[in-house]
């Protein structure tokens, strides 16, 4: 009885030594899919136009102001004209609201704005106090 526990062991350990061999045994496992999958949606990235314009800065002196229109003209310290449209929304600094814009042609000013559809409106004017 000893030498039939003896060998039955020896068999034991040897199908444990094979199994615990570093080769790895491919498994075959079909890829089972309902039929209702569907592949998963990824959301859409928002479009260039919904995203809200990066503010700008132009510094320069005020010229061609038309209160009608609501548009002004800039010129730059380059000596180029950058128009402008403003809004009773466009906050005016050192000169009083925007409806006190009239009559500050030739003050040097900086503007901020934004622009969209190749047209710039100002979101803040800041005239410089004794210009």
């Amino acid at each position: 009885m000893n030498t039939r526990l003896l060998i039955v062991s020896l068999i034991c350990l040897m199908g444990l030594a094979a199994c615990s061999g570093k080769e790895s045994v491919a498994v075959y496992q079909p890829s089972v899919q309902p039929s209702s999958y569907q592949e998963p949606v990824t959301p859409a990235t928002p479009a260039a136009e919904t995203r809200p314009p990066a503010e700008q800065f132009v510094v320069g002196q005020l010229t061609d102001i038309n209160m009608d229109a609501k548009t002004f003209v800039l010129e730059d310290t380059k000596g180029n004209a950058h128009s402008f449209a403003f809004s009773e929304t466009t906050k005016l600094t050192g000169g009083g609201g925007v409806r006190n814009l009239r009559g500050q042609e030739g003050k040097n000013a900086t503007i901020r704005y934004v622009e969209s559809d190749n047209r710039k409106s100002a979101v803040q004017i800041h005239i410089e106090v004794g210009s």
